[in-house]
């Protein structure tokens, strides 16, 4: 009876999976990766908004976010804000928890106690994103919108 217990314990340790979450370059590379798909975002929008507003034959200075006024920069910065928003929601919930920096670099984001990455995580993660100098903290173990939202970045072996 003995020997049954510990060879059932043995099988359930096995079972467990503990993976390690990625070194703090790898997260760096995803995050520099984002930044520049959304700087394109940005980027493409404005330039698309400025062609359509110029070939009605308007003037696109009469917008406010491309005055170079308090107002133009506070507008930029929402307009920021909301890419950044809906970019790393839309994508990780999409994708289960991933975005195109961690595609790049063969990442993912899991929940910590290992079920199904859900909108609710990619909504978690994406409003602690938003809380600022949230970015500093990835200087620690896990970065906040990992550690309140009760996920981790590793690698995607499967």
């Amino acid at each position: 009876m003995e020997e049954q217990n510990s060879s059932d314990l043995l099988n359930e340790v096995q079972k467990e999976m503990y993976v390690d979450p990625v070194p703090r370059g790898v997260r760096f590379v995803n995050y520099v990766v984002d930044q520049v798909v959304m700087g394109a975002i940005i980027n493409a929008g404005t330039y698309a908004f400025k062609y359509v507003v110029t070939s009605r034959g308007e003037n696109y200075k009469n917008y406010v976010i491309f005055q170079e006024t308090m107002s133009g920069l506070m507008a930029q910065f929402a307009l920021s804000l909301v890419v950044i928003f809906f970019y790393y929601l839309i994508f990780e919930a999409v994708t289960k928890g991933r975005t195109f920096g961690k595609i790049l670099t063969g990442t993912i984001a899991i929940t910590q106690d290992g079920s199904p990455f859900t909108f609710k995580h990619a909504l978690m993660r994406t409003l602690c994103r938003l809380i600022p100098f949230e970015a500093f903290s990835a200087f620690g173990y896990l970065p906040w919108h990992d550690s309140l939202s009760k996920t981790a970045v590793v690698r995607k072996t499967w």
